[in-house]
């Protein structure tokens, strides 16, 4: 299991820059925000849209950061694992509903537990980038057994914590 944390580009600025909606709350990014120059060169995994369907069934409120017509392209990973999108998590999501990350994060256990049924060593990939109070961001970087996905939950806290808003 691998799990780093790091300082993170401003979202909301990036997003700017890019002209794209800066959200302010729950939402999805672009796996290589950080890189991208122009809006063309954003990409998403394609397990972007199975998070997103995950949240619909569960009323989970979340951000559109882009139109239709906006989308970034997709990314195909092939192998037994799991590439998540990178989520984004604001302070002000957190001290208004303290638990939207942990529920996230366990619907996208029990589903990959659904998908790997059966088999072993299948693995999980997935970044959160959590804004901070001031506007700074600081992202959770996790690979390894999908059980280990609540852990980023409890970092996040810690950071809401840390920050005053949790």
């Amino acid at each position: 299991m691998s799990l780093e944390i790091q300082d993170h580009i401003s979202v909301a600025e990036k997003l700017g820059q890019l002209g794209v909606r800066v959200p302010n709350g729950l939402a999805i990014l672009p796996v290589n925000i950080a890189a991208a120059n122009e809006i063309q060169d954003l990409r998403q995994f394609v397990e972007s849209d199975t998070v997103k369907a995950l949240w619909r069934i569960n009323d989970i409120k979340f951000v559109e950061i882009f139109d239709e017509n906006q989308e970034p392209p997709y990314l195909q990973q092939y192998g037994f694992e799991w590439f998540g999108p990178t989520l984004f998590v604001t302070a002000g999501l957190l001290a208004q509903d303290p638990n939207v990350l942990s529920v996230t994060l366990g619907l996208i256990t029990n589903y990959l537990y659904d998908l790997f049924k059966g088999a072993k060593g299948g693995t999980a990939s997935l970044n959160v980038v959590f804004q901070e109070s001031d506007g700074a961001c600081k992202e959770i970087r996790y690979n390894g057994p999908c059980d280990g996905l609540s852990q980023i939950a409890e970092i996040v806290r810690e950071m809401g914590k840390k920050d005053g808003t949790v």
